[in-house]
């Protein structure tokens, strides 16, 4: 018989971490006692070199990442967007790409 997997809920979560890159080559973390402080850290970076990487809540003792979505519906043409965060590996050296391609993502 199969096991059912326990779904995941971000209202149950302890803690919040992003990771993300600010003026430089060096991946920081930084953990928020909740979504709300987390998402006002990353509002308050818009004037500043930075680039989120990757959103986690801790949930059940156990770090899972996440992705915040832009709307609650998720059209065709945006599942290569979220296959493509989900995948990817970023290096630093390649930041500026990275940048120039959101930008032209979110118009």
């Amino acid at each position: 018989m199969k096991k059912f997997k326990k779904r995941i809920n971000i209202d149950n979560a302890e803690a919040f971490k992003l990771e993300y890159y600010e003026g430089g080559t060096e991946l920081k973390t930084k953990e928020f006692a909740s979504y709300k402080a987390m998402e006002q850290f990353h509002g308050r970076q818009t004037d500043f070199m930075y680039l989120d990487i990757n959103r986690y809540a801790f949930v059940n003792e156990e770090w899972h990442r996440f992705l915040k979505l832009r709307s609650p519906f998720v059209f065709e043409a945006e599942l290569d967007f979220i296959t493509k965060t989900f995948n990817e590996k970023f290096e630093a050296k390649n930041l500026q790409n990275v940048e120039n391609e959101d930008l032209e993502l979110h118009k």
